[in-house]
């Protein structure tokens, strides 16, 4: 096997052919994966060439899906990490959402947005008289609300908030004139803790907030309020004496440092996923009081079961680079000569990955009574299989090239309604002529380069003898690359400088 040119990667060797069974480690740049997804990766050479050829694939995300009402910018199949798009909606409706996200390495931020029609948005709320002046928006979404706050020596009168309800405000509250109102003496004092006073005078309504000193911790709530002339009750500050035991594992994730054999109260610790699992609640964890706050959880990633496909008749119907994130919708299709049923919407061929599982939507063969004849016989490569006079519609077979030749195209062809589908071609390996090299002053850069047979598409690198270069290019050019291309190579030709000076003679004015 030749290692073939590894761009935005390395290899951990500088050998170039391998034998059979012999394995090559190589590693990509950051922002680009292996073949399998992965950082780095190890492949083997197999009796066919490599069992996973090694490349380097930039991170993508997921087709986005069509917005009702709206459109967004710009459509690709494929998103690289980085891109960013943004939605639009018709005339006549509103985003809800965000108007832009981006291509992250764990999917898309944030999600896409919904196009919303003007009858389900509501006015600024209606404001009661003696209320609060506060600040709105132009516009609310149906299911947003708004706190209603009445004035100082005002009391509230009904619900604190009002809810948009398909365009329209539910009933307000009203401002009463509190008759009752009466002034609280100062804050009641806390022991290790002290009140944070904004006035002299409180009236009803009028709020007060505590802190402990360091080594104590709040006990109850951290603000009192003053209610007709009392206040209601202040918290306590209790001392810090509770330690915390190590964090609690997190399943698919790691705590970031080093772990403690204790932990005193306050403090913190924080958490990542593995690789292409995706978190879920807060990052970060505190230790209060001898417990830790909830950890985060890391979402599975799924993975496209070769086998799971093959029984549902269905495959993808994007290449998908690595693992599919929690979330990520897969698309799938119908192979050839299968169908969804009459009874199944085209919407459960999208399915999303759910904590690592894929619900695989299944497809029936297609009802025909045409059959294929034996499948079209292709130029240096043959059926994998024994052939068939006949085959049913939506049969395959599978073709394999002969040794050293490239296949090119789909390696299976389908019976789809009593004609294959295109077959495969086998591109032809080239051997070098040593005679045209020694013709055209030609000598081998690389010593790995002088092998029986060079695949289609491959590169060799060539050198000008002593005291020759390439003709034909400007300068004295005395490296040149060409690729195999079914079986050619086209040779430069190297000549001595006075003959390429000369020949360039006449260009001169």
């Amino acid at each position: 096997c030749v290692a073939p040119e590894l761009h935005h990667g390395n290899y951990f060797t500088a050998q170039k052919t391998f034998k059979v069974k012999d394995k090559v480690r190589y590693e990509c740049a950051s922002g680009y994966r292996t073949a399998s997804g992965k950082g780095t990766e190890e492949v083997e050479c197999r009796p066919y060439g490599w069992a996973l050829t090694p490349q380097c694939t930039k991170l993508k995300c997921s087709a986005l899906r069509l917005i009702e009402n709206g459109y967004f910018h710009p459509v690709k199949q494929t998103y690289e990490e980085g891109d960013v798009v943004q939605f639009f909606c018709h005339k006549n409706y509103y985003l809800s959402g965000s108007d832009l996200i981006q291509c992250y390495n764990f999917g898309w931020y944030p999600e896409s947005p919904v196009c919303e029609g003007r009858r389900n948005r509501c006015p600024p709320p209606p404001l009661p008289l003696n209320s609060k002046l506060q600040t709105y928006s132009a516009s609310y979404r149906h299911g947003e609300t708004v706190r209603i706050e009445c004035g100082l020596s005002f009391a509230l009168q009904g619900a604190e908030e009002i809810r948009c309800e398909n365009g329209k405000w539910t009933e307000p509250p009203k401002c009463a004139e509190d008759k009752q109102r009466a002034t609280c003496e100062a804050p009641p004092s806390v022991g290790n803790g002290s009140a944070n006073p904004s006035s002299e005078v409180y009236h009803s309504g009028d709020t007060v907030t505590y802190a402990c000193e360091r080594g104590y911790h709040l006990r109850g709530p951290g603000e009192i309020t003053c209610r007709r002339g009392k206040w209601t009750l202040p918290p306590e500050c209790v001392e810090n004496t509770e330690n915390c035991n190590p964090p609690p594992d997190v399943i698919n994730g790691a705590i970031i440092g080093e772990l403690l054999a204790s932990y005193p109260t306050g403090s913190s610790v924080e958490y990542r996923c593995n690789e292409y699992y995706l978190l879920r609640g807060a990052k970060i964890s505190h230790c209060e009081q001898g417990r830790w706050s909830s950890p985060p959880v890391c979402l599975e990633p799924c993975t496209v079961n070769m086998g799971d496909m093959h029984r549902n008749n269905v495959q993808m119907k994007w290449s998908y680079e690595g693992k599919i994130l929690h979330g990520d919708l897969i698309d799938f299709v119908c192979k050839q000569g299968y169908e969804l049923s009459p009874s199944t919407p085209p919407s459960e061929l999208s399915v999303q990955c759910n904590r690592g599982e894929v619900k695989y939507p299944s497809c029936i063969r297609k009802e025909s009574k045409r059959m294929c004849a034996s499948p079209p016989a292709i130029k240096n490569g043959v059926i994998k299989s024994s052939t068939l006079n006949t085959y049913e519609n939506g049969s395959s077979v599978e073709y394999i090239c002969f040794e050293h030749h490239f296949l090119q195209g789909a390696r299976e062809s389908y019976c789809l309604e009593g004609v294959w589908t295109t077959p495969p071609s086998c591109l032809e390996p080239c051997t070098l002529s040593f005679d045209t090299m020694e013709n055209n002053n030609l000598l081998l850069k690389w010593n790995f380069d002088n092998r029986p047979y060079i695949f289609h598409g491959e590169y060799v690198e060539f050198l000008c003898k002593r005291d020759t270069y390439i003709a034909g290019i400007p300068g004295p050019v005395s490296e040149f690359r060409v690729q195999c291309d079914r079986g050619q190579f086209n040779y430069p030709r190297c000549v001595q400088r006075e003959r390429m000076l000369s020949h360039q003679e006449p260009l001169r004015t």
